[in-house]
């Protein structure tokens, strides 16, 4: 019983909806095409993160990627995955108390796609009306 308590308390959500536009992501990736060599990387264009509820949602310049499925893991933590026979990605997003915004990504099974990243970036607005 303990353990369900703690299962369920660690990943117990907040029914409160949460929005932030999010620019300026840069860092590091590692990838298959680069020998897995680690190069400068980053995007130019604007992320959108939702939180409401039990859903959420990651738009990049207002379209969404495709194939990932995304879930709160808590008021500030998003996760997204996507798989498929012997291909995998799954994507973090963390917006810090001070704006800034911590994502990671890793890519398997997409030839010279595979790759690892990590990321920072910076709330530049809330998007909820």
């Amino acid at each position: 019983m303990k353990l369900f308590v703690a299962v369920t308390m660690l990943f117990s959500v907040s029914v409160h909806a949460a929005c932030w536009t999010v620019e300026g992501v840069k860092g590091s990736s590692y990838s298959e095409r680069e020998g897995y060599s680690r190069i400068d990387d980053g995007f130019k264009g604007k992320f959108t993160i939702v939180i409401d509820g039990e859903r959420a949602a990651v738009l990049y310049d207002g379209l969404d990627a495709g194939g990932m499925i995304y879930r709160p893991f808590s008021d500030n933590v998003v996760l997204g995955l996507t798989t498929e026979p012997g291909k995998h990605a799954m994507e973090t997003w963390v917006i810090q108390k001070d704006g800034t915004v911590l994502m990671t990504k890793t890519i398997s099974g997409f030839g010279g796609l595979d790759s690892s990243k990590a990321m920072i970036g910076k709330v530049t607005g809330n998007c909820l009306k």
